[in-house]
C-alpha cells in the first residue's frame, strides 16, 4: 500500500472537494493509481447516516475490481477476506468460531430468505442480502469457519438448522440466526447437539418443561433489534427473554446431519467486477420499493408476517452510457455479425448497418452491450436514440433482451410501422429481468437489431447514435464502507493494469439531533455477582437513561459473552444488575463492559473493559 507520487498527489487534492447542503455532505476524490489512502472527517454528535458510495470510471481503461474499506472494515471481496476480517485478532479456533458466530449475528438478519439459493455462499449473502432464514445462517456460519481452518458442519433440527464448530476436542452448538449458544453445567463449555438432545429429552420438546432441563431454561438468546439504517421501523427479531430452542432436538428422525446446502454454498462466488469506461456503480445504504422477489413478499407480508420483508436492505443502480462518437466505441460491443461505426468509416449514425439487406444479407446486424455484476439484478431501463432511414420490408430496427440466469430472451421494442427518421425509445425492463426463482440474476444483454433495404434510392442507413443502460441491483448495506463519526482512513484498490482515472464519491447526512449517552464507568464493588457503575448521563436536554446493556466474558476484548444470556439489556436507567445465581465459577477471571441507552433509543459508546477474579 502507498501513497501517491508527489505529482498525482497534488492532481488528486485540487479536484478533492466537500459540499454541505443542509446536513447532507458530500466528499469526492480522484484517485489514479491502484491503491490510494484518504481522510475524511465527519462531524455532529452521533454517527451518520450514510447514503451513498459511488465509484465513477472516468478513464479510458475498464477499471478491474475497485474496491473500498474504511478503517481496515468491509474488505468482504470473497469468501476467505469475510472470514479473514471476521477473526482478525483471534488466535484459538475457539476464539475463530465465537467471532463468525458474532459477526454473522451482527451483519445478516433472521428473516425470511429471498429466495435465491445462491444465498447460501457467504459472498452472496453478505454482500447482496444481509438477511435471510436459519438455513442460510447456518450455511454461512460453517462455510466461514472452514476458510479459516476450523471444523464446522450442520444439524437439521425441529423446524430449525443449526451449527457446530469443533475446537477443544469437542463439538459446540453456535446458533447466529437466533442468536445463542448453551452454556454447560461447568459455566465454561459451550453444550453440543447430542448434549442438547438429552438435556431436552427431559422437557419431552415443551416449553412448559424447560425449565427442568439442565440448558433450556436458563439460557436465552440474545436480544435482537433490526431497524433500517437511520434506526427507524424497529422490529424485535428476539427479545431476550423468551425460552428458545426447546424442542430443537425433538427426535432422532427430527435432528440429523445434513450436507443438502453445500452445492449453493460453496460455488465460486466473489464481488469481481469490471466498470466500462463512462461507466458508474452506485450504492445506496437504503433500498427503494425493489428487493428480491419483492410481489411474492410483499404478499406475504400484507397476510401478516413481519419477517417477510427485509428490514434493513441496500439498493442502487449500474448506469453506463457509452461515448458512441469515442475510438473505443467497437470494444463496447460484440465481434460476430457485429455493426458499423461512424469512428471507423465516417457513416451515420454512430452505431449503422454495415451491409445493406434484402439480397445475400439477410440477417441483422447485431450490436449487444452486456452487464454483468456480482450483485443482483432487480430491474432495468434502457434509453437510445435511434435513427431508421426508410420504411421497406428489409429496414427493420429492434432491441432484444437476454439473459443466461431465468433464460430471458424477448423483443422488447421496434420501430413503429412506417415510421422512419430519429427515434427516441426508453424502455422499462423490469418486468423483462424481474428477480425471482433459485438463482438471483447476474447478467443480462440487450441486442439491437438493424437492417438496411438495400432498393433504397437514394441508399438509407439504420443504427443509433446514443444508448444508456440503467441497471438496479441489490446490495446489503451492512457491506458498505460506512464512514462513522471523527476521522475515518479510507483505503481505495483497484487492479486496473496501465493508466486509469477513478472519482470515488461519499455522500452523508451529519446528525446533531441527539447526542448519544456517556460512557459508564466503574467497577464492581463486591465479588458476588451484583454489579455497579457510575450512572450514564444524557447531554440532550430532557432525554433520559432508559437501559444498560451489559456484557460478561472470558475474552480479555469482551467480543462476545460466557453465555448468550450474558449479554443482557436490563430494561432500567438504573445503574446496577444483580446476575442470577448459578453463571460464575470460582476462582475465574471475567470480563466485562457496559453501554446506556437513552429513551429515543440511540446507544452510547461502550464503557472501558473491567475484569474480577472470584474468589477460590
Amino acid at each position: 500500500m502507498r501513497k501517491a507520487d508527489l505529482f498525482p498527489i497534488l492532481a488528486i487534492l485540487s479536484l478533492s472537494v466537500a459540499t454541505v447542503s443542509g446536513q447532507i455532505k458530500e466528499y469526492s476524490q480522484i484517485i489514479t493509481v491502484n491503491d490510494y489512502v484518504y481522510e475524511i472527517e465527519v462531524d455532529g454528535s452521533r454517527d451518520p447516516v450514510n447514503e451513498s458510495i459511488i465509484i465513477e470510471n472516468l478513464g479510458e481503461s475498464p477499471l478491474v475490481n475497485p474496491r473500498i474499506t474504511v478503517d481496515g472494515q468491509y474488505d468482504w471481496f470473497d469468501m476467505d477476506a469475510i472470514a479473514l476480517e471476521a477473526t482478525r485478532g483471534c488466535r484459538t479456533d475457539e476464539e475463530k468460531a465465537l467471532a463468525i458466530w458474532d459477526f454473522i449475528r451482527l451483519n445478516f438478519d433472521h428473516l425470511s430468505s429471498p429466495g435465491d439459493r445462491e444465498c447460501h455462499n457467504p459472498v452472496v449473502a453478505m454482500n447482496v442480502y444481509g438477511y435471510a432464514n436459519c438455513a442460510y445462517h447456518s450455511t454461512v456460519f460453517t462455510a466461514l469457519c472452514r476458510a479459516v481452518g476450523v471444523p464446522a458442519r450442520i444439524w437439521e433440527v425441529w423446524h430449525h438448522t443449526i451449527t457446530e464448530a469443533f475446537y477443544n476436542n469437542a463439538w459446540h452448538m453456535l446458533d447466529s440466526d437466533i442468536g445463542l449458544y448453551y452454556l454447560a453445567e461447568d459455566n465454561r463449555t459451550i453444550a453440543s447437539v447430542e448434549q442438547l438432545w438429552d438435556d431436552q429429552l427431559i422437557s419431552g420438546g415443551r416449553e412448559s418443561g424447560a425449565d427442568l432441563t439442565e440448558f433450556s431454561g436458563r439460557n436465552k438468546a440474545v436480544r435482537a433489534i433490526y431497524t433500517d439504517v437511520e434506526g427507524n421501523n424497529s422490529y424485535v427479531s428476539q427479545d431476550g427473554e423468551k425460552i428458545r430452542g426447546y424442542r430443537y432436538f425433538f427426535g432422532p428422525e427430527e435432528c440429523f446431519l445434513s450436507t443438502y446446502y453445500d452445492p449453493f454454498t460453496y460455488e465460486p462466488h466473489s464481488m469481481a467486477m469490471t466498470l466500462r469506461p463512462g461507466e458508474k456503480l452506485i450504492r445506496n445504504w437504503k433500498g427503494g420499493d425493489k428487493y428480491y422477489d419483492y410481489e411474492r413478499h410483499n404478499r406475504i407480508l400484507e397476510a401478516g408476517n413481519k419477517e417477510a420483508k427485509p428490514i434493513r436492505y441496500g439498493g442502487g443502480q449500474i448506469i453506463w452510457k457509452p461515448d458512441l462518437n469515442s475510438e473505443l466505441t467497437p470494444s463496447f460491443f460484440n465481434t460476430d455479425q457485429a455493426p458499423g461505426f461512424e469512428v471507423i468509416d465516417g457513416q451515420s449514425p454512430a452505431v449503422h448497418v454495415r451491409h445493406t439487406h434484402g439480397g445475400i444479407y439477410d440477417f441483422p446486424e447485431r450490436a449487444i452491450l452486456t452487464t454483468e455484476t456480482p450483485y443482483t439484478i432487480l430491474g432495468a431501463t434502457l434509453k437510445a436514440k435511434l435513427y431508421r432511414g426508410g420504411a421497406n420490408e428489409w429496414d427493420r430496427v429492434t432491441a432484444r433482451v437476454l439473459s443466461r440466469t431465468g433464460p430471458v430472451s424477448k423483443t422488447v421494442w421496434s420501430a413503429p410501422e412506417g415510421a422512419t427518421g430519429h427515434m427516441d425509445a426508453e424502455i422499462d425492463l423490469d418486468k423483462v429481468l424481474f428477480p425471482s426463482g433459485e438463482r438471483g440474476r447476474r447478467d443480462y444483454s440487450v441486442e439491437f437489431g438493424f437492417m438496411a433495404d438495400e432498393s433504397n434510392e437514394p441508399a438509407t442507413q439504420s443504427g443509433m447514435d446514443e444508448v444508456e443502460l440503467i441497471t438496479d441491483i441489490q446490495v446489503s448495506s451492512y457491506s458498505l464502507p460506512a464512514l462513522s463519526n471523527g476521522r475515518n482512513i479510507i483505503r481505495y484498490r483497484d487492479e486496473t493494469p496501465g493508466e486509469h482515472k477513478v472519482k470515488i464519491t461519499h455522500i452523508w447526512h451529519e446528525r446533531s439531533d441527539n447526542t448519544p449517552p456517556s460512557t459508564p464507568g466503574g467497577t464492581i464493588e463486591t465479588l458476588e455477582p451484583a454489579f455497579t457503575w457510575e450512572n450514564s448521563t444524557d447531554p440532550d436536554q430532557g432525554d433520559k437513561i432508559t437501559n444498560y446493556h451489559l456484557l460478561i466474558s472470558f475474552d480479555p476484548e469482551c467480543r462476545w459473552p460466557v453465555a448468550t444470556t450474558l449479554s443482557k439489556e436490563t430494561d432500567s436507567g438504573e445503574s446496577q444488575w444483580q446476575l442470577p445465581g448459578g453463571w460464575l465459577n470460582k476462582d475465574t477471571t471475567y470480563f466485562w463492559k457496559v453501554r446506556a441507552q437513552d429513551d429515543r433509543g440511540v446507544w452510547g459508546e461502550w464503557s472501558n473493559i473491567y475484569s474480577f477474579n472470584t474468589t477460590k
